[in-house]
């Protein structure tokens, strides 16, 4: 960890440093010449280049580097509970409460427990004095993650990831979760990484829901998933293969798509002025 943490931080704008062999040791601290040179071995070639001038991080050394830095300030931060002013009431009735701990962004009720959100967000990207920034870094977070994910692709290792919409027993009740008769499951196939949630959330950022919905005033980067703004219905169509209907109002208008176990929209018609606008 310390050589790699070495050659990041002597790092700058300009690109990823290369340092000799006497700069990367003194920079290490380390003092004994075989001490270092055993565990400099065991990083050459996968997470360190030897190159003629010196050495430097590989990709994988560059994305060891970044965990490292992402990881540095998770013992210490803490966010105690607030009130999450941009989600609505519980359907107890209890106010859904925000907070950070061990690394990551919780929403739950004060009243049942039940939980809405729980995601790693990285310390660095809020501060802890304003609770309302650790909000906009967690709706960001969870923003990106789901968006890739949606497009097939691991947000962590760019890994392919397999969708189901099949969850194992008891899973809700164990994580105190909203229970949902069918939830969107989205694993990726190399590092695990997964997410969870509705089927009609994970879906809006395919392109024709997104685009229905983004004509309408809706910015997903700019709302929060535990606020949006549109309505939505779900229907099983089948189960083998997987065929789901989703219906999405907003603005008084309604887009009906049909989505297979993948999320592809195969079918969508566009239904304006289909439900009547409260004045």
């Amino acid at each position: 960890m310390g050589i790699i943490s070495a050659l990041g931080e002597a790092s700058g704008e300009g690109g990823y440093a290369t340092l000799s062999f006497s700069e990367l040791q003194e920079a290490t601290g380390i003092e004994d010449n075989g001490h270092f040179n055993y565990h400099l071995k065991k990083l050459v070639e996968e997470f360190v280049e030897d190159r003629e001038d010196g050495y430097a991080l590989t990709l994988a050394g560059i994305r060891a580097y970044q965990a490292i830095v992402a990881q540095q300030q998770l013992p210490s931060t803490e966010v105690a509970p607030f009130d999450l002013h941009s989600a609505d009431e519980c359907h107890c009735g209890g106010v859904i409460e925000a907070w950070y701990e061990n690394g990551r962004f919780h929403a739950e009720c004060n009243e049942c427990d039940e939980s809405i959100q729980y995601y790693p967000v990285s310390p660095r990207s809020f501060d802890v004095a304003d609770p309302d920034t650790l909000v906009t870094a967690a709706a960001r977070r969870i923003t990106r993650d789901e968006s890739s994910m949606v497009r097939g692709v691991c947000p962590y290792c760019t890994g392919n990831v397999t969708w189901s919409f099949e969850m194992p027993e008891g899973y809700w009740a164990e994580n105190g979760m909203q229970q949902e008769d069918i939830v969107s499951h989205v694993a990726c196939d190399d590092c695990a990484w997964f997410m969870y949630g509705t089927i009609g959330g994970k879906a809006r950022f395919n392109t024709i829901i997104s685009s229905f919905l983004a004509t309408r005033g809706h910015d997903p980067w700019r709302e929060p998933p535990w606020g949006e703004p549109f309505e939505y219905t779900e229907r099983v169509l089948s189960d083998d293969p997987w065929r789901l209907e989703l219906t999405y109002e907003l603005e008084g208008d309604e887009l009906t798509v049909t989505v297979d176990g993948s999320l592809n929209v195969i079918d969508h018609e566009l239904t304006e002025g289909a439900v009547d606008r409260e004045d």
